[in-house]
Formats: C-alpha cells, structure tokens, sequence
C-alpha cells in the first residue's frame, strides 16, 4: 500500500515537473513571439521587399488593371531619378490616389494624377498641376520631402502624403484614420506589383 502511494506521488510529481517545464518554455517562447511580433510592426520593410520575395507579392484584380497605364513612365523615372525615389513607389500612389486619371479631383480639392492639394501646388510652384508631367515632378517632390522628414518611413512618409504631416505628428505615429490605414495598405499591395513588373 506505501509503495503504491509512492508510486502515485512520483508520477505525479514527474508529470507537473513535465507540464512545468513545458509551461515555463511556453510562456518564455510566447513572451518572444510577442516581442518580435511588437518589433516587427516598428520595421519598414525595404522598398525592394517585395521584389526579393515574390511570395508576398500580389496581383492586381481585373479593375485594378484595366486603369494602371504605362503611359506616364517616362516622367515617373525622370522624376524619380532627379529625386531619388522608387519609380514602383510613386506608380503605387499615384494607382492609390488617382487611378492614373490626370484630371482626377478629390472633394477637398487635390488634382492630378498624385492629388497634389492647392496649398501644396503653391509651395511647390506647379504651374499647371492638371499637366501630369508637372504634377508627378511636384508630387515626387513632396513625397521626397515626407521621406526625409521622417528618416525614410515610409510608412509615416505615406500616412503624411494622405493625412498631412502635422496629423502624424499630432498622433506621433501613423493617425488612427480608417482611410489612411487603408490607403498605406493599399500602396504597400500595389507597390508589390510595380516592383515585381516594372516598367518603370
């Protein structure tokens, strides 16, 4: 009878020891996926993610298609070569601001092709900002200006070009707008496909 009692207490004690080992693993290895997780949201992914990974790149449905044009290449690299941006980036937001519609006006007023607003079109000097060669000039001339000023995020560079910089800074980070986490998200899908199928 003793040595069944016994028998029992070191099974037990041999399978909370199992349990809490394991438990504490689990606890430590959940503590640092959550970590990663927290530091990994922090990183930018490089502009040239996507096209080093093209199992996270995405393809663009029928509609998205139809309206993404080639014809406004030329300017997009000659811009972006005097600016030093990604010719892939600026035909993602000009996809996601205008749907390549040089005339496109928004309801507040922004025009062109990269919806550049009235205040910026003066600061920036575009003469004519319905003409997509100046407005593509000006727009990657600000979408520069944004990445400098925020150390090249381009997230916080994206959520400046749609929300304003003074609502990033206002809220530190990217403003808790449903439309400009839509619109970053919607750059970043579309930046997946111009970087897998330049033409720039």
């Amino acid at each position: 009878m003793g040595n069944h009692y016994i028998k029992k207490i070191s099974v037990g004690l041999v399978i909370f020891s199992l349990f809490g080992v394991n438990g504490f693993y689990f606890l430590l290895t959940a503590q640092v996926l959550s970590v990663q997780n927290r530091y990994l949201n922090r990183v930018n992914l490089p502009l040239n993610f996507f096209s080093e990974n093209p199992t996270y790149s995405i393809t663009l449905t029928p509609e998205e298609l139809e309206v993404s044009v080639s014809t406004y290449d030329p300017w997009i690299r000659s811009a972006c070569q005097k600016h030093s941006l990604d010719p892939a980036l600026v035909k993602a937001v000009i996809h996601a601001e205008s749907k390549f519609d040089p005339l496109a006006v928004s309801p507040r007023g922004a025009v062109g092709l990269m919806q550049i607003n009235p205040t910026m079109v003066r600061e920036l000097g575009i003469k004519d900002p319905f003409n997509p060669k100046h407005n593509i000039d000006g727009g990657v001339r600000y979408l520069k200006d944004l990445m400098n000023a925020f150390e090249g995020d381009q997230k916080l560079a994206l959520a400046a070009y749609n929300a304003g910089p003074s609502r990033v800074y206002q809220h530190n980070g990217i403003p808790p707008f449903k439309d400009t986490k839509k619109y970053i998200k919607q750059v970043f899908r579309f930046l997946a496909y111009y970087q897998k199928n330049r033409t720039s």
